[in-house]
């Protein structure tokens, strides 16, 4: 009980009343964007942040508006459009959402977020939307972030959202992936109080979809229901993914890194130890393919020119040369009206 109450103390959802100059959200298209933004923080000394981002001679509030100058600039580019809901990771906290719609996103209509963080945590879940939610929650996970949830109303039916950071891969593998299949045991669990919904999970998994595949002595937090021991697992905690259009149903989700028919610009969204990784997911439930409401359209991985470096590896953010943007790729999920 504590420490759901911790977590709700964390968690600050407020109207911002910005003035608009936008279109109102489309009613053909339901678009998503997750996004890792690499070490967003704000220029007061609040006592949470890193140490290296403490106010000194180059992170200040000059270094701190420009981080949210290139923010905005990447989440507005042409090859990103207007969004309905974007999921941000690596947030410090909620002032970091407030400027960014204050000054800069307020214009393009968004106009409500949401954020959630571990007590005394650097770092947390965002949620910038330019629809209203209709609900907003969070939810503890043990020994990890918490989740941030949101429900939309919409004239196709309700969309539900969790939005999360897992537990990173720094660490022995034993030990953190057993933080990231609390996480996956988390979702599973709150993704049931909204049976006969559309639900979608997104945002920083930590680890690829197929994974599982090289992880035979260790439970995983995601496991592809082809796997002999794919039931087993998802009885204790693991969530079931599959690429595969007709096999997705209550309990197996649908990851489009798995679907063969997609296609992507990058190898991933992420580049680590010189290797690609997927780890900024969707997965969708069984509502994305009943022929009603919102349907699955695409997941793309998103590279506009800022956000790479000459190479074509995401272009880092580096506080030493105050130049960059993220070590990550944003993704984008769009949902179409049927």
């Amino acid at each position: 009980m504590k420490r759901a109450l911790v977590s709700l103390l964390c968690f600050l959802f407020l109207v911002c009343g910005c003035s608009l100059d936008a279109q109102p959200s489309s009613e053909m298209e339901f678009r998503i964007l997750t996004y890792n933004v690499q070490n967003l923080m704000d220029d007061k000394l609040d006592g949470d942040e890193y140490p290296e981002y403490r106010p000194s001679e180059s992170w200040n509030t000059a270094s701190y508006r420009m981080r949210l100058r290139t923010l905005n600039e990447v989440v507005t580019n042409r090859s990103i459009g207007l969004c309905d809901v974007c999921i941000f990771q690596e947030i410090e906290n909620e002032r970091v959402l407030s400027d960014l719609l204050d000054n800069h996103l307020g214009r393009k209509g968004y106009l409500w977020y949401a954020f959630a963080k571990e007590e005394g945590s650097s770092i947390g879940v965002g949620m910038v939307s330019r629809r209203k939610p209709k609900h907003v929650a969070v939810h503890a996970v043990e020994g990890s972030r918490p989740v941030l949830e949101a429900v939309f109303d919409t004239p196709r039916g309700e969309v539900v959202i969790f939005g999360l950071h897992a537990k990173s891969q720094i660490g022995e593998y034993e030990e953190t992936e057993a933080m990231r299949l609390e996480l996956s045991r988390v979702l599973g669990q709150a993704a049931k109080r909204h049976e006969g919904k559309l639900i979608i999970l997104c945002g920083d998994f930590n680890t690829d979809p197929d994974a599982y595949r090289s992880a035979s002595t260790v439970q995983p937090a995601l496991i592809g229901i082809e796997s002999q021991k794919a039931r087993t697992y998802m009885g204790s905690g693991s969530l079931g993914i599959t690429g595969e259009r007709a096999h997705v149903y209550s309990d197996v989700w649908y990851s489009p890194y798995l679907d063969r028919s997609n296609s992507f610009a990058k190898p991933g969204s992420y580049f680590y130890g010189g290797a690609w990784h997927h780890y900024d997911q969707f997965l969708g439930n069984e509502f994305l393919f009943d022929g009603l409401g919102w349907e699955y359209g695409s997941c793309q991985i998103l590279a506009p020119p800022v956000c790479l470096k000459t190479d074509g590896t995401p272009n880092g953010w580096n506080l030493q040369t105050l130049s960059g943007v993220s070590d990550h790729l944003p993704v984008l999920l769009t949902l179409l009206r049927r």
